[in-house]
């Protein structure tokens, strides 16, 4: 399980990155991102969204991981939190629950779904 949580670890960095080849690695070919809304993103839109984000990333880290491995898919959850900073140079910080479930592939595990949903913070910032 600590390999998963690397592979989370390794995500988070290549987004806050924006790491074309990073996330292309990991993510199959198949791969959705589901937001709060129920708006779905394939592989190539999330990385190029991911690419587009008019804000640097400041931080982007885990206030909770939890990983649950069934036989070759496992669920990775917990709470993110980022810090970015927007063009005006104002800084913004935001929370997500998500969820990411993950296959293991001949290549290793693989991030085939990713849900998330912005929480609460008391106040951005």
């Amino acid at each position: 399980m600590q390999d998963l949580e690397q592979l989370s670890h390794q995500i988070t960095d290549a987004i806050r990155k924006r790491d074309r080849p990073g996330l292309e690695a990991v993510l199959m070919a198949d791969f959705v991102q589901i937001d709060e809304f129920g708006h779905r993103l394939g592989k190539e839109p999330f990385i190029a969204a991911v690419e587009a984000g008019e804000f640097e990333i400041e931080e982007l880290s885990f206030e909770s991981l939890s990983v649950e491995q069934f036989d070759e898919t496992a669920v990775v959850c917990g709470v993110q939190r980022a810090q970015v900073r927007l063009p005006a140079g104002d800084r913004v910080e935001g929370r997500t629950a998500f969820t990411d479930v993950f296959v293991r592939a001949a290549e290793g595990w693989r991030l085939r779904l990713a849900t998330s949903a912005e929480l609460a913070t008391g106040g951005m910032s």
